[in-house]
């Protein structure tokens, strides 16, 4: 897919949400800083944020402020919503926020964020987030505008057909959810993608992994012998960023890697090796993605939208739902239960006060009142751990 930027771009963008972090939940800087200068030294130069990644565009500005600006494609996105930007005023300071942090003049790209539903498209609506992203085009603090999408393909294609100035499409686009049609592939599914190829959008992929899901699905004997038999050298991660680099009309797939053995692997693929699938390597995960729906019940990709304004009982939502699945996906019972102590340090999920902010803020849709129940009552064995830990 031909750039909409005046510099090459790489096939793999570098997510930086998921930056290395120290038992604190602090960034470890000397780590970041040899992440990026990693991938800048290997022609990753692409570098995707957002203003609510808390402390994420301190630290991009620290590593990258040896590099010249040109030499790197920098993307921030503005999440509009009636709590914390429901004015230009309140946009304008954000965006600021943004370029000084980052400690750059301009933004190659700016994404109005995880727009996913008729509410948030009234909400942009009123309050002309359109003309407000049009406005940092036209005063060249800004290259280019588009948007991150989790919604349904209708409403896409009504977004894209009313503001044909959208210039890309960042989407979910992983090979579960194409296989199956998931339930939790909100905004993920093909539709939505043929959408954006219907109007000549060049897509940007975020979650190719599905937040990491994906990498670790050769612990069910079934898929390793599948992904053994296609290509023993590849990894599950690696399978999963070939299908997104593969597909038309991709411009850029983004992975969003927490340390260098994860960006090592990938610009060895990306960079030094790529080849596009197979019919017969998209049989083969067809065949792994029917296996995977079989056994994974929650969709949770960890993108932590639902704590992000503050769940009022202090629940650690995306961690409780990470044991859930560990449960489900492994059967270990021990491992799951770690996960879940470990989640469950201030708050339980018995504390939950149901008030539903969580389930509207998820992109995936999914139940989290019920799911963090079910976890307390699979999990949860007792206040002491060492009673029970080995049992």
């Amino acid at each position: 897919m031909e750039s909409i930027f005046d510099k090459p771009i790489p096939r793999l963008g570098f997510g930086c949400m998921r930056l290395p972090e120290g038992q604190d939940g602090e960034y470890i800087e000397e780590e970041c800083q040899q992440m990026f200068d990693y991938a800048m030294a290997h022609g990753i130069t692409y570098f995707d944020s957002a203003w609510h990644y808390i402390e994420n565009q301190l630290m991009i500005g620290k590593c990258l402020s040896k590099y010249p600006r040109e030499s790197y494609v920098l993307v921030g996105k503005l999440f509009f919503n009636d709590g914390t930007i429901n004015t230009w005023e309140k946009a304008e300071a954000a965006f600021q926020k943004e370029l000084s942090d980052a400690r750059v003049a301009y933004n190659d790209l700016e994404l109005l964020h995880a727009v996913g539903s008729e509410e948030a498209k009234e909400r942009i609506d009123r309050m002309d987030a359109w003309g407000f992203m049009r406005s940092l085009k036209e005063s060249g603090r800004v290259k280019h505008i588009g948007m991150s999408f989790h919604g349904t393909a209708e409403l896409l294609d009504r977004i894209l057909t009313e503001h044909p100035e959208l210039e890309v499409i960042q989407l979910q686009t992983n090979y579960f959810d194409h296989f199956t049609n998931s339930r939790h592939a909100n905004g993920g599914g093909l539709d939505v993608y043929d959408v954006a190829r219907k109007h000549g959008k060049p897509i940007i992929v975020m979650e190719p992994v599905k937040g990491g899901n994906l990498a670790q699905v050769d612990q069910h004997p079934e898929i390793k012998a599948l992904f053994e038999a296609a290509d023993p050298s590849m990894t599950p991660a690696s399978w999963a960023l070939r299908y997104a680099a593969s597909m038309e009309g991709v411009m850029i797939v983004l992975s969003g890697m927490s340390n260098m053995e994860q960006m090592e692997q990938n610009v060895k693929l990306m960079q030094e090796g790529f080849q596009p699938l197979t019919e017969a390597d998209k049989e083969m995960l067809k065949k792994a993605a029917e296996i995977i729906e079989s056994k994974q019940p929650v969709g949770c990709t960890g993108c932590r939208y639902c704590v992000e304004k503050g769940c009022p009982a202090g629940i650690r939502i995306p961690q409780v739902l990470k044991s859930l699945n560990m449960l489900h996906q492994y059967q270990n019972i021990r491992g799951a239960r770690m996960e879940y102590y470990g989640a469950i340090s201030e708050h339980r999920p018995t504390e939950c006060i149901r008030c539903g902010s969580c389930e509207r803020e998820c992109p995936q849709s999914l139940p989290i009142r019920d799911l963090i129940r079910e976890a307390d009552d699979r999990l949860y064995a007792g206040p002491n751990y060492d009673v029970w830990a080995n049992h």
